[in-house]
């Protein structure tokens, strides 16, 4: 049963962690942060959140110890994640769950933070919120009204969203096959969604509205991604699949005249013949036009019309 967290309201603290890689510059940050302030949030930056390790925001266990510590402060209503990156496979085997579900609250991130997403729900059931984040689209004005508008009527409204195409500028999605179906909402980065596999936090499809995007992959590299996610017994048994951005993927033509598929035809041809709803080219991912998909919450597919709508609202 999924766990939701109680709704943002003006004045509260928002807790600030890079689970993952470090941000670019120290001035993303502030603008973010600024940004967050101008919303009417208090802000506190974790305390490794400016550390630096490799390809990482400090060592595994300073970012561990800024998740267990912003879930336990009373004084933090919720958490949004500075920036993807590569990290937080590394983190789930020392996460303390039993201290996230026994404090749950607001959390958001999307790329490689879908690892923690994925690990929360199976583990906890929290409801927490694939969106945007402080370094990587707070401080970009590009699309921002869009994807904070999404993220901060997700946050504070106790009320079902609706259609997360409003204000996107994207009149409807694209069919791969048409059908109409609801379930739950699961799913993410889809290179994470494959690193999960086989491990304690491999997560269910079944009868669930799936949603995938990702970043700078090979077009037959999401074709092997999503044929191993059939191998492995999901996506079959989804009740529907959506898509979003697909950031830097398409490929250029090859000087050797080898053959090459866009994205759209490497999606259609994995998932078009499965029997329930898909449909292509939503607004979240890697870009500036990202909305806020919560995990766990009801959501309808509708494929003909390429709409997605949030049935119930996700935070109490």
């Amino acid at each position: 049963m999924s766990i939701k967290p109680f709704r943002l309201e003006p004045g509260m603290t928002v807790g600030i962690i890079a689970p993952s890689s470090a941000p670019a510059s120290a001035q993303s940050v502030d603008n973010g942060i600024k940004v967050l302030e101008e919303y009417g949030y208090k802000v506190k930056l974790s305390k490794y959140a400016l550390e630096k390790n490799g390809f990482f925001a400090g060592t595994d266990r300073q970012r561990l110890a800024d998740i267990h510590s912003m879930f336990r402060d009373p004084k933090i209503d919720a958490i949004i994640c500075l920036r993807g990156g590569y990290g937080t496979p590394r983190l789930l085997k020392d996460i303390d769950y039993k201290l996230i579900k026994n404090n749950p609250k607001i959390f958001v991130g999307f790329s490689d933070i879908t690892g923690l997403h994925i690990a929360f729900s199976q583990m906890t059931g929290l409801v927490t919120f694939h969106g945007p984040m402080v370094a990587s689209n707070f401080a970009n004005e590009k699309g921002r009204k869009y994807a904070l508008g999404s993220l901060f009527r997700m946050l504070t409204k106790r009320e079902p969203f609706g259609s997360v195409l409003k204000g996107s500028g994207i009149r409807r999605g694209r069919t791969i096959r048409k059908g109409r179906a609801t379930g739950a909402l699961i799913g993410g980065n889809l290179s994470l969604l494959v690193t999960h596999l086989g491990t304690p936090w491999a997560f269910s499809t079944k009868g669930k509205i799936v949603f995938i995007e990702d970043i700078g992959e090979a077009n037959y590299r999401i074709d092997r991604m999503l044929t191993h996610l059939f191998n492995a017994g999901k996506l079959a048994d989804a009740a529907g699949i959506v898509f979003g951005h697909f950031t830097d993927c398409e490929e250029k033509p090859s000087a050797d005249g080898r053959p090459t598929q866009t994205v759209e035809e490497v999606l259609h041809e994995r998932t078009g013949r499965l029997g329930i709803p898909v449909a292509y080219g939503f607004p979240f991912g890697h870009e500036a036009f990202t909305a806020t998909l919560p995990y766990g919450i009801k959501a309808t597919l509708d494929a003909n019309k390429g709409d997605l709508i949030i049935e119930e609202s996700a935070v109490k």
